[in-house]
């Protein structure tokens, strides 16, 4: 594997796909910090110094009441999130485009999942978002409802109206845990959010929100945080459920690279987003000069229960290539490693570290697949 590694790294394959980092940080070498839990560093489970104050300064930056960081992923946080907030054979509403990491929590806790669709966007193939209007329905049909659970921005990029969501479930007294894994980056640059509607999930009235640092930042691969709101969820069962689902050695090297994230993002976050803002607004100009290309995303703001649209995702088609076949040629004609196969669509992620190069190869590829 190592070499593997080492060679998929060396090679002239251009990374369209998580993580977020692109493997630019650099500077130091891992084996040096990997420690333990020795005097002066602190305990995961039982914050009180360094990591505490880590935990601090990622909530001041990403918002919330509270907030915690997941060394195991995005998934210890989706289900310590779900066991805290329903008991075994209570009802949870549930979006059927959820991570499997719900459906995981679901079946560990014996939990009745009563789910709710997504809109499907007519001849995409893609799941689009949930409208208010459903989870209103669902609970004002079924009184045995304890929380729900929505995925918000999707895979894809398509966010629901949180905001509205979480009034409906807070008009009956339950807790919103939104599935924010994609969108830590949501509401972190202006021209994005007042574009776009990419909002910050944890200022739109959600209780409980996951976000991955990895998916879009440039922090570790299984980095993420769990942030909570209000006075709906019981704390105390969340912060002992969180604590059951981390692991009880806790690599420091992650930690520490959410640290380094923050202070890069605090010191040049917005002057990397404006660059990254720049490039896509060049290559959609470049991929709106092919006929045979379509970019779909933004388009569908006002559709289909999508409120909001994470622009730093690109999903492309070719009217004469389907995805599989679009997929392989950037994989080996242009050696550009997409993300996934989204419906119809070819899904690749940039972020904020991504560089010029991979963009005027990108638009190259687009040229030449006339």
């Amino acid at each position: 594997m190592f070499d593997e590694l080492i060679k998929y790294a060396g090679s002239d394959i251009y990374p369209f796909h998580m993580p977020g980092h692109k493997r630019r940080f650099k500077g130091f070498d891992p084996y040096r910090i990997d420690i333990t839990e020795v005097d002066g560093f602190d305990d995961l489970h039982k914050p009180g110094g360094i990591i505490q104050s880590l935990n601090q300064n990622l909530c001041d930056y990403f918002g919330g009441d509270e907030l915690r960081l997941l060394i195991n992923g995005s998934t210890s946080g989706v289900m310590a999130a779900i066991t805290a907030s329903v008991e075994p054979g209570e009802k949870l509403l549930l979006c059927s485009n959820c991570h499997r990491s719900a459906l995981n929590a679901v079946e560990l806790r014996n939990i009745e999942a009563v789910f709710i669709e997504p809109e499907e966007i007519e001849g995409s193939g893609l799941k689009g978002g949930i409208a208010p209007v459903k989870v209103r329905e669902a609970l004002e049909g079924d009184s045995g409802i304890k929380a729900v659970f929505i995925t918000s921005p999707t895979y894809e990029g398509f966010l629901s109206d949180v905001r509205s969501v979480a009034a409906v479930c807070h008009e009956k007294g339950i807790p919103l845990i939104t599935d924010s894994a994609h969108g830590a980056h949501a509401g972190m640059y202006r021209p994005f959010t007042d574009d776009y509607n990419f909002e910050n999930a944890s200022e739109t009235g959600a209780d409980i929100i996951i976000k991955s640092l990895h998916k879009n930042l440039p922090a570790f691969t299984q980095t993420a945080v769990l942030t909570v709101n209000g006075s709906l969820v019981n704390r105390e069962k969340l912060w002992h459920y969180y604590s059951v689902f981390q692991s009880t050695s806790p690599s420091y090297v992650l930690m520490a690279g959410a640290d380094r994230m923050l202070t890069f993002l605090r010191a040049e976050g917005e002057k990397y987003f404006a660059v990254l803002n720049r490039e896509l607004k060049d290559f959609h100009i470049e991929a709106g000069e092919n006929d045979k290309i379509e970019l779909a995303g933004a388009g569908f703001i006002g559709k289909y229960g999508i409120y909001g649209f994470d622009p730093t995702k690109l999903l492309l088609s070719h009217r004469d290539m389907d995805a599989g076949e679009l997929y392989r040629s950037l994989r080996e004609d242009f050696h550009l490693q997409p993300e996934r196969i989204s419906g119809r669509y070819v899904l690749l992620m940039t972020s904020l570290m991504d560089e010029r190069e991979g963009f005027s190869r990108l638009k190259r590829a687009v040229r030449e697949l006339k």
